[in-house]
């Protein structure tokens, strides 16, 4: 790999080491006094019109802010993302640049640090507002909680009945409550992957965010949804925590009350995804452990979630925001 990074990018003295990866092999690799994260998919058409769209969204948004989202680096012929041989097999090869911080998993959280959390989220999606990207708008991703369905095959991999069970609830509860309002809300272009692992923090704050390959263009409140469900794991009042990352998105940009309504719903079908997925991959990649590091925490909230009253979820959400509460 070294002799590749130098040939398309001219780097000397270069140290690199593996990281961990969904989907794709990822390196860290540093050359004089920088960092830089270097990332190989294996090659196909589709993928390389995703990645090229993902880093057309991080090109816009270095274009107005530096420093909180990965860049996009050029190669010696001035590209962002190319084709190469690797050990035989053809790959998809780019270069982002480094950022720093703690993950959100590795640090004390606050109620501070939640705040801080909606806002960033917040600002983030304001910056996408304006931006517009057909081929994000046309994909279909079983990450994305609008196609929630494109997970159903994956229920029967989920090996505890009872398990199984709260996944086939919650699919029908997003049936009988989503679907029928969902038609009506806002759309737009939001990272969709706001998990505590790609989440970067310093001084009780968050101050980036990585990884922007499961870019959606979903109903707005998908991005809150999608935050929201790591971000509470392991909270013994998790609703409460929610609402906190809820008002502070908010206060920036506002929110309807149908969109609140069915966060609760939301905040499930990303954790029953998830679930679904883990189960998935276990069965065709068990060695594979970056696939299925939020099982656990996961499965804990949803035991959690089945035992909370919708409409106090409901009122909860709408009381942190000063909207009206049904009795």
């Amino acid at each position: 790999m070294i002799t590749y990074i130098k040939q398309n990018f001219g780097f000397d003295n270069v140290e690199v080491s593996t990281l961990g990866g969904y989907d794709n092999l990822n390196y860290l690799v540093k050359t004089g006094g920088k960092k830089y994260i270097c990332k190989t998919y294996p090659y196909n058409t589709e993928l390389f019109k995703i990645i090229n769209a993902e880093n057309d969204t991080l090109i816009f948004l270095s274009k107005s802010i530096k420093g909180i989202y990965p860049e996009p680096i050029q190669n010696l012929h001035g590209s962002f993302l190319y084709e190469t041989e690797i050990n035989g097999g053809k790959k998809i090869l780019r270069m982002l640049s480094y950022l720093d911080g703690e993950s959100f998993i590795q640090i004390k959280h606050t109620q501070t640090l939640f705040e801080s959390f909606g806002t960033f989220l917040a600002q983030m999606d304001l910056d996408l507002q304006p931006y517009n990207n057909n081929m994000i708008k046309a994909r279909k991703s079983k990450w994305d909680n609008q196609y929630i369905y494109l997970n159903k095959k994956y229920i029967h991999d989920i090996s505890n009945p009872d398990n199984r069970k709260i996944v086939k609830y919650f699919f029908q509860q997003y049936d009988e409550n989503v679907l029928p309002v969902i038609q009506n809300f806002r759309r737009s272009i939001i990272h969709n992957d706001a998990n505590e692992y790609n989440v970067l923090v310093k001084n009780n704050r968050v101050i980036g965010i990585i990884d922007f390959g499961d870019l959606a263009y979903s109903p707005l409140i998908n991005e809150l949804a999608v935050a929201s469900s790591y971000a509470i794991f392991g909270k013994e009042n998790p609703i409460d925590w929610a609402a906190i990352i809820l008002k502070a998105y908010h206060d920036i940009l506002p929110l309807r009350k149908d969109e609140v309504d069915v966060l609760y719903y939301l905040i499930a079908a990303r954790l029953c995804i998830s679930v679904c997925n883990s189960a998935h991959n276990k069965k065709i990649s068990p060695s594979n452990t970056h696939l299925f590091l939020s099982e656990k925490a996961a499965w804990e909230l949803l035991h959690q979630w089945i035992t909370i009253n919708p409409v106090l979820a409901k009122n909860t959400f709408r009381s942190s925001l000063g909207m009206e509460v049904n009795r």
